[in-house]
């Protein structure tokens, strides 16, 4: 008994040793630093200005709304739209008879309004310049007045200068008792036209309108004779003769 007790012995010990030895591998970069692309994000998110998405790709986003039927909605809500360049929107309502209809009723509405003539200017507003540049004929600078000015040129420059335009000064003077009086020094030549006016424009057009066109006379056969146009008509041209191999032409322009 005492042989085979000992053999027993250590083999018990051998097992209790090997249960309680660790048996994993140790980590030999456990002392070493975190790594910074450790927490999880692609490395694409760290890169400025990256255009790839950090999202798994099954993520979900809604769709876009899909955008509206933007002439359809205006021509059907908006009644404030014609739709007459529509073929099938005006063919469906109208016909030939309706148009017509309607395009006898738009031109009964028209009403045509006869000419007039114009009416008299009132009275007590002063003279007018066109009246007054028909009624004289005294060239610019020709003196009819006499004037006293006080003041001299100085005078006459700050005057007119105050006026946007001859026309207006012409009235002006006009209305302050012109063209005999002179109260603001501004016709100091005595001519009857304030600050350089001139009237030339008006008598102008009057002597076009005045002038009638030459009427003209009809032209009588003699005349036409007497310049060698008769008035029998011609014959009709010969036609060319026709050489083989060239195509004719019968046009008579």
């Amino acid at each position: 008994m005492r042989i085979f007790t000992k053999p027993v012995s250590v083999a018990v010990s051998m097992v209790v040793l090997t249960a309680c030895v660790d048996t994993r591998m140790p980590d030999s970069a456990a002392h070493l630093p975190k790594s910074p692309f450790d927490g999880g994000a692609p490395l694409s998110a760290m890169i400025e200005g990256s255009a790839v998405s950090s999202q798994p790709l099954d993520a979900s986003a809604p769709a876009p709304a899909a955008a509206p039927d933007a002439p359809t909605s205006a021509a059907t809500g908006n009644v404030g739209i014609s739709d007459e360049q529509d073929f099938q929107a005006v063919s469906s309502r109208e016909t030939i008879e309706s148009d017509a209809a309607r395009r006898a009723a738009n031109q009964a509405q028209y009403q045509q309004i006869e000419p007039t003539a114009l009416p008299s200017r009132p009275r007590g507003l002063g003279v007018s310049i066109v009246e007054f540049a028909l009624s004289t004929k005294n060239q610019v600078g020709q003196s009819l007045y006499k004037r006293f000015s006080l003041g001299g040129q100085s005078r006459y420059e700050r005057n007119c200068a105050s006026y946007g335009s001859t026309d207006a000064a012409q009235q002006a003077f006009l209305n302050s008792g012109g063209p005999e009086k002179d109260r603001y020094g501004i016709d100091p030549d005595g001519d009857g036209f304030a600050c350089g006016w001139d009237p030339a424009p008006f008598r102008k057009v009057r002597a076009a309108q005045g002038t009638a066109p030459a009427p003209q006379t009809a032209v009588s056969a003699a005349d036409l004779a007497a310049a060698g146009i008769t008035g029998e008509p011609s014959g009709a041209p010969a036609l060319p003769t026709l050489v083989p191999g060239e195509t004719l032409n019968i046009s008579t322009e």
